[in-house]
């Protein structure tokens, strides 16, 4: 039946006859009357009272899959001299599921009844003048091939791509066949046994889609297993199953879920974005599909005439900022790490975007845009900009660096493996050895707000402008000393992604704060204000001395100086061995943030990953 929630019908704006003419009575007026209520019923999926044109209408429906019916007709007929005959024009709007509108015209023809009412001479004409006794309706679909997301350069960095979909036909499959499956591509068994008794014999059952190269390694296998069905299609994916997937995504077969977001025209049978920037974007990368409605003969199927056709429509390509040899080497990197591990890249001069890599393996949760994490002692390049910007003390300030240190009742430590400091450490030798107590003896020193407002100038707590989910962090006031103290290291309330962690490298190695920014096309977010020169020449300095007598001390590598700030964040109040790892930093104009998930520190952990990805990555 015609769907008619939220569907408009157009039948004029005169609703009450006596207001329509003084002449409410005439046949004109009586026959509109009828021809009114039959199209109210015909849009809405409501009987007509003709049972033949009700069956006619949901063949229609059902034929052409349609979703909705909007019919615009006048209110009065026009009716022959002898008035035995009236007749009504309509245009008739189809909204066809995956496809769009048809709009056609037709004429509802009346006549009376030995009641004296005007009833609908109806016919299949009066559904589609085309339509006979001998004819149907058939509608035929074609998708567009799928545009590309690009990266830097305008290169692609998705593409068509083979796979193969491997499925069963309940009807061939025997009790082995769950267990060599399972052997074979690592599935549910269990889930797939629920799936295949719940279906018919013949249907085909889906198991799992992979790619070319992966399918060739076990063809001869699979081909041997009782109920097996392989068949070919052509997807648009990345160079690999990991390859920024937490980032692009990727596209499957339809689900209730990916549907409802897909767009109007999408249908269950297509291949639609799943995650990510493949999800965000449907609409525009899969473009709007082509068809046609022909008017067939009922018995052979053979075309008659073309009722409406329209071409399929590529779509537009979305331009990112994402550089693919950054990308490279920062897939290489996590994917040597044994636990979860995110890196992002940024253009510090400009905040663009350049890699974003979660590994290892397959990892669909983007944790390097919407993670939220404390930040552990990266936090202290914010807390040091809030002290020297405040002209609390400068890099030369003796700031002593004891074992432990109580801030209003609450006592606070460095971690185990700290390296002990000089008897009188100056600030800057605080920070590259990542000084707990050095850098908490100072909270008494600034404002609630302070943290906030500082850590808001070097790019944290905005809402970035992404193109999808993201979280730029989050540093609350802190107007209770204890809780400052806390937030000063990175711990407390204090959130941040690991995109916020590298935007707040980037912004120190720029000098002039900037908002991230992923897509090409989109216009880019207004600038920060450039920090004082003195105080991003004193940021810089202390993230090159953690790498050059600090914790970072494995990045003092060849050329290109490199500047870093570790960090370890406590993520169990109740067990404090339970940490993160961090790093952050630049080299050149490659700003750069890692986070490590239960990892034991930043330098034993974190570093190597940036190691690695810096080894790889081109300099800029």
């Amino acid at each position: 039946m015609v769907v008619s929630r939220g569907i408009g019908i157009l039948l004029g704006s005169c609703l009450v006859l006596s207001a329509c003419s003084a002449d409410g009575d005439s046949a004109s007026t009586r026959a509109g009357e009828s021809a009114q209520a039959f199209v109210q019923a015909w849009a809405a999926g409501e009987p007509t009272g003709n049972g033949r044109a009700d069956e006619l209408i949901g063949e229609v429906t059902d034929s052409l899959q349609v979703t909705g019916t909007t019919i615009d007709a006048p209110e009065r007929a026009t009716c022959n001299e002898g008035e035995t005959a009236c007749q009504v024009p309509a245009e008739v709007t189809l909204t066809m599921k995956g496809l769009g509108e048809w709009t056609y015209s037709t004429d509802i023809d009346l006549a009376p009844a030995e009641s004296g009412e005007w009833v609908v001479d109806w016919s299949p004409q009066t559904i589609h003048p085309e339509l006979s006794n001998d004819t149907e309706l058939s509608r035929a679909r074609q998708l567009p091939r799928r545009t590309p997301i690009l990266g830097a350069g305008d290169e692609p960095l998705t593409s068509a791509t083979e796979v193969k979909r491997v499925g069963v036909v309940p009807g061939r499959v025997r009790p082995g066949t769950y267990g060599q499956l399972s052997e074979l591509l690592d599935i549910d068994a269990a889930g797939l046994r629920a799936q295949v008794e719940a279906a018919e014999p013949d249907w085909f059952v889906p198991v799992i889609t992979i790619r070319e190269p992966q399918y060739r390694e076990v063809e001869d296998r699979l081909l041997r297993v009782p109920g097996v069905s392989v068949d070919s299609d052509t997807w648009s994916l990345t160079e690999s199953s990991t390859w920024a997937r937490a980032l692009i995504g990727t596209v499957a077969p339809a689900t209730a879920d990916t549907l409802e977001q897909a767009g109007p025209l999408a249908a269950p049978t297509d291949i639609v974005g799943a995650s990510g920037l493949q999800l965000a974007y449907q609409e525009q990368l899969a473009g709007k599909p082509g068809g046609t409605v022909e008017l067939v003969d009922a018995e052979s199927g053979a075309t008659i005439e073309t009722l409406f056709s329209q071409r399929p429509q590529p779509g537009e390509p979305l331009r990112t900022t994402i550089d693919a040899e950054v990308q490279d080497a920062a897939e290489a990197a996590v994917a040597e790490q044994s636990k979860k591990t995110a890196l992002v890249a940024v253009r510090a001069s400009t905040g663009e975007v350049l890699a974003s890599a979660v590994g290892p393996g397959i990892q669909s949760y983007n944790s390097a845009f919407v993670g939220q994490y404390p930040p552990g002692s990266t936090f202290k390049i914010v807390s040091a900009a809030a002290l020297l910007g405040n002209d609390v003390l400068n890099t030369d300030t003796e700031v002593a660096c004891p074992a432990t240190t109580t801030v209003d009742g609450k006592s606070f430590k460095n971690y185990d493996d700290f390296r002990s400091l000089s008897a009188d450490p100056t600030f800057a030798e605080d920070i590259a050895a990542s000084c707990n107590t050095a850098v908490v003896s100072q909270a008494d020193e600034l404002e609630g707000s302070d943290l906030r407002d500082w850590a808001t100038r070097l790019g944290v707590g905005h809402d970035y402008d992404m193109g999808v989910p993201s979280f730029g962090g989050d540093v609350p006031v802190a107007d209770d000393v204890v809780d400052r103290a806390a937030a000063m290291i990175g711990q407390g309330k204090v959130l941040a992604s690991p995109l916020a962690m590298a935007v707040v490298a980037a912004s120190v190695d720029s000098g002039r704060p900037v908002l991230p920014r992923l897509l090409a096309d989109r216009e880019p977010a207004d600038q920060l204000e450039p920090l004082d020169a003195g105080l991003a020449r004193d940021l810089k300095s202390m993230m090159r001395l953690a790498v050059t007598d600090g914790t970072a001390s494995s990045l003092d590598l060849p050329g290109q100086p490199v500047h870093a700030k570790t960090g370890t964040a406590e993520i169990d109040s109740d067990d404090p061995s339970k940490t993160h790892a961090w790093i952050i930093g630049f080299r050149g104009d490659l700003a750069f943030a890692v986070l490590v998930e239960k990892g034991a520190s930043g330098s034993a952990d974190a570093a190597p990953v940036v190691r690695a990805f810096l080894e790889q990555a081109p300099t800029l």
